[in-house]
């Protein structure tokens, strides 16, 4: 099976924490995620945030399930707090027992350079992973990371702080990511002198007659001294090159409808 006949790989994201759904804390990690999903090829499909609560993100969960889609990834919720209970959650939704990882132990006193038994009870409690699922060592803090495969769906769990989830993610998730992907993407910031009434209905001709492509003029950063409005555009193609021609192509010909539509295109 070539690239090309590979179906699109779909991905759908929660944020797990009450500092999220309070509004006191941003949830900058599913937008980072988001962008290095979207970059490797993938789509989302959903972002969540979900409270530290067991019946909730197992509801959620659970549904996202239902979906399959290719990747569910979650973060945070994995730290040595009670109300840290994302490992718990899982194991509730697959009916897999929380085991503690005596390898992610080994490493943790290992750091720390003191014997097993001398682990305080933060981190044996961060040791935790579920029983026949993949776990994988943190590279920057102590929290594991854990995969599940249930069918097609691989269930991925990160810790919460963004640089451990960074590192997590580049170093085990990116990769499997980009195996599954048929496609590529590159997105590029352009501005147009046009109202969004107006260049609407050429985005629309756009994105219906060149699939793989994706625009959206950004309101919120319209600069009205400069009568320029932002517009975000991303592609998706098989390879680097395939994605560098089409967005050639795709700018090539908004600019074209701009300027038929007494408009035009500058770069940002």
């Amino acid at each position: 099976m070539t690239r090309r006949e590979i179906m699109e790989i779909h991905a759908e994201i929660f944020a797990i924490g009450n500092e999220l759904c309070y509004g006191r804390v941003y949830d900058t990690n599913s937008f980072w995620i988001a962008d290095q999903v979207t970059r490797l090829g993938a789509k989302v499909q959903r972002i969540t945030c979900v409270p530290d609560s067991i019946a909730d993100i197992c509801t959620v969960v659970k549904e996202a399930v239902s979906r399959t889609p290719h990747f569910i990834i979650l973060s945070g919720g994995l730290g040595p707090t009670p109300d840290d209970l994302t490992i718990e959650a899982v194991s509730k939704i697959f009916n897999l027992p929380v085991v503690t990882r005596v390898e992610i132990l080994q490493l943790m006193a290992a750091r720390r350079g003191v014997p097993l038994d001398q682990l305080p009870p933060n981190l044996v409690r961060m040791a935790r992973s579920l029983e026949g699922a993949e776990c994988l060592p943190n590279p920057l803090g102590w929290a594991p990371v854990t995969l599940i495969k249930n069918s097609d769906t691989t269930i991925i769990t990160l810790p919460g702080p963004p640089a451990e989830m960074n590192a997590c993610f580049n170093e085990y998730i990116a990769k499997r990511i980009r195996e599954r992907t048929p496609y590529e993407s590159i997105s590029k910031r352009v501005a147009v002198t046009m109202a969004e009434s107006r260049i609407s209905p050429i985005i629309e001709e756009i994105m219906k007659n060149t699939p793989g492509t994706y625009l959206k003029p950004l309101v919120s950063e319209y600069q009205r001294d400069k009568n320029l409005l932002p517009v975000e555009v991303i592609v998706f193609a098989e390879d680097e090159e395939a994605c560098r021609k089409k967005m050639k192509e795709t700018q090539e010909r908004l600019r074209e409808l701009l300027v038929q539509n007494g408009g035009n295109l500058t770069p940002l």
